[in-house]
């Protein structure tokens, strides 16, 4: 689970869907199971580089995508 990221996402009101739409990916859940860890997977680097970039670029980019586990 990217813990940090849900937060700052909650907290400047961007969706999963931005997101999603950002990355090119057709649908917005996998965006939210990336983040709240329900898959192993996680963002490729060049995605996670863009997220920070564009909505969070005041926030340290190793904090914001620390990954926590779910159990």
């Amino acid at each position: 689970m990217y813990k940090n990221l849900f937060f700052v996402m909650k907290e400047k009101k961007i969706t999963f869907s931005q997101i999603a739409d950002l990355l090119g990916y057709k649908k917005y859940q996998t965006v939210s199971d990336y983040v709240q860890g329900k898959t192993d997977a996680g963002f490729l680097l060049e995605d996670a580089l863009k997220i920070w970039k564009v909505y969070f670029p005041e926030y340290s980019f190793e904090w914001l995508f620390a990954k926590t586990r779910t159990n």
